[in-house]
């Protein structure tokens, strides 16, 4: 499930959540916070990584090898397909179409 949030800082333009699971089976939500220049990835109160906005978006258009940075991992899993991985939490998880959709109309 996707959802998109409006966050409070006059900075930001939106939040989005990608529902994921851990290595156990239990649900957990990357929140992306999206700057206009950057994009921060969250899940719970830890930040794991904070990406280049134009970096991450060009890379979603044609995802090519890993792009990573500090905990967190975009991997391309197949034609156009991308999987994201969270060190430590949740491992290598592709992501729907629609949810892919959904993050390029948004980054």
């Amino acid at each position: 499930m996707v959802r998109f949030n409006a966050l409070t800082d006059a900075e930001s333009m939106a939040g989005l959540g990608i529902d994921l699971r851990d290595t156990a089976g239990s649900a957990v939500t990357l929140e992306l916070r999206i700057f206009r220049a950057y994009v921060e990835c969250w899940v719970g109160d830890s930040c794991y990584a904070v990406f280049d906005r134009e970096a991450l978006r060009h890379w979603l258009a044609r995802p090519g090898t890993v792009l990573s940075y500090e905990g967190i991992s975009w991997a391309r899993a197949g034609q156009g397909a991308v999987a994201v991985t969270v060190d430590g939490v949740v491992p290598r998880w592709p992501l729907a179409d629609h949810v892919l959709d959904g993050l390029r109309s948004r980054i």
